[in-house]
Order: structure tokens, then sequence, then C-alpha cells
């Protein structure tokens, strides 16, 4: 009863969005729901086997992302006519974390062609150091009050800005050439529960500035909201875009059994997803890295 009341109170934050932090565990609520409901019909040991299907359906949602990470490295693709393949990469780094070696080595190990950098403060500025090699091309929000965040990239950045006292969610944007076919890219980190209202209104703007813009979007970083939720169901219809993570869970990291799928990256029609998104190492975060190959189409 408490999992199928959990189930109902998701619901309801279409009606109050402040209910909506129900829905963000409806896998979770459902798999209670599910597992008592089996355990119901046993003969005795009723509770024993309701909490031993919970958790091994919590084990299982932990462990589903990890066979994600066991595609890594993934054969090469042939992109469509006229279109480029990138390898785009989305880490919120946690602000707690000071491990710039492990951060570093696990984006090396993953070789992005772009990459959004998400609570990235002061502490951690050595890292744009240690990557300049090989992505020479850098920008950050972090002269902005509450916004952590970096964009480093092998292409040329044409043009880049970045908002955080704003309607919308801390954000940075960054615009590409015609050789990536003017692509635009932005990275974001919304509020979180218990301002739902406000991180519902910071979706909408962001949505709405999304839709603004011409060519080919990718929009990635933490959203705090799962797929069940009125939050991001709001922003993805709103956008135009399409979320390509599924229901990958990425948080928490620490104890290597992420339950929600809270770190998402969406596109816009012109860009192609070419494989499944996967997840990255933690690298001391407690957010998993996702990453995935894109194509886009460039003029030739």
């Amino acid at each position: 009863m408490l999992g199928l009341a959990g189930v109902l109170g998701g619901w309801f934050g279409n009606l109050w969005i402040a209910f909506d932090v129900f829905a963000q565990f409806s896998y979770q609520f459902w798999l209670v729901a599910i597992a008592f409901g089996i355990a119901f019909f046993m003969p005795f040991a009723r509770v024993l086997t309701g909490i031993a299907i919970t958790v091994i359906g919590l084990l299982v949602i932990g462990i589903m992302p990890h066979l994600t990470a066991a595609s890594y490295p993934a054969p090469e693709v042939k992109p469509p006519a006229e279109h480029r393949v990138l390898r785009v990469m989305s880490f919120n780094t946690w602000l707690e974390n000071a491990d710039v070696d492990a951060i570093a080595a696990e984006v090396q190990r993953n070789d992005p062609d772009i990459l959004v950098l998400l609570e990235f403060g002061n502490e951690k500025r050595a890292l744009l150091d240690k990557l300049k090699p090989q992505w020479p091309y850098q920008d950050d929000c972090r002269h902005l009050d509450h916004c952590y965040m970096a964009v480093v990239s092998k292409f040329p950045i044409a043009d880049f800005e970045s908002h955080a006292s704003w309607v919308g969610p801390p954000m940075v944007r960054a615009s590409f050439g015609k050789e990536l076919g003017g692509l635009t890219v932005i990275g974001t980190h919304t509020i979180r529960f218990p301002y739902m209202r406000a991180q519902l209104t910071q979706l909408n703007e962001l949505a709405d500035l999304i839709r603004k813009l011409e060519g080919p979007r990718v929009v990635m970083g933490d959203f705090n909201a799962t797929p069940s939720s009125r939050l991001l169901s709001t922003f993805e219809q709103r956008s135009t875009l399409r979320r390509l993570d599924g229901w990958l869970p990425t948080w928490p990291a620490n104890f290597q059994m992420p339950q929600l799928a809270i770190d998402h990256i969406f596109a816009s029609p012109e860009v192609k997803g070419l494989e499944k998104v996967r997840i990255g190492n933690g690298a001391g975060s407690d957010h998993y890295p996702l990453v995935v190959r894109v194509a886009v189409p460039v003029t030739p």
C-alpha cells in the first residue's frame, strides 16, 4: 500500500508540482508494490519475501548502468552522409571531489570531443591545465555566482555565454562553426527538491530559450529530475528535444549502485544518436558521467 501510495503521489504531481518528488522514485515505489504484492500470496515468510524481492530489484537497478559501461570501447560506427561523428560527455564532478587527477584520467579515457563539466569550482582549476593539450578550447562560468560549469572542446568555440542570475537555471552555451554544422551545446544544472516550483520555472525558461535557437543542439547536465517526473517530461515536450539516455541511473555513485536517472543528454531532431548512452567511472564524484556518440549534419 505504501508503494502504491508513492506511485499515486507522483501522479498528483500533475496537479501540484510539490508532489512530483514522489514521481522521482516511481521505479522504486513500483518495485515495493510488486514485491509485496507477490509476497502477499506466499504461504509463509511474507515480509521477508517482500524485503528480499525489493533488495534484489534495487540491486538490479544499480547494476544495469554498469552493463552499459562494459561496452567501452564501442566499435566504430559509420555516420550518415554529410554528418560528422562526435563523442559528447557530461560529468557532474561534485564540488566536494578534489581528485583532479582521477577526473582528468576519466576524461582522457573516454576521449570526448566536447565535454561539459558541472560542479566545477575553483579548486579544480588545475584540471583545465591538464586537459589543455588535448582539449585546447575551453571556457567556463566560474566568474558568476552559483555557476560552476565549464566546456572543453577539441573544436574551436565560436561563441560562448553563461547565465546564473536569470529566471532559468545556471547554464553555459557554446556555439561552434561550420566544421560542426553550427552546433550549439548547452550545459545546465537545475535547482532541486524542495524547490520544485522554482525548478519547473527554470526548466520552462530553458526550454523556451532552446526553442529559439537555430541549428543542431545538444543539451546536457544535471537536471535533478528523473524520466518519470513531470519536471523532465514538461521540459522535453516544451523544448522539442528528445532525450538520448533512456532511464540510465547516474546517482548516487558513492556505493556503485546508482538508483536515480537525474543526469541527461538531450538532442534536437537534426542530431542523430549513434549508440546507447553509457556511464563512465565516478572518479571520486557522487555522479557517474554520461557519454554518447552522435552525428551532426555538416555542410560539405
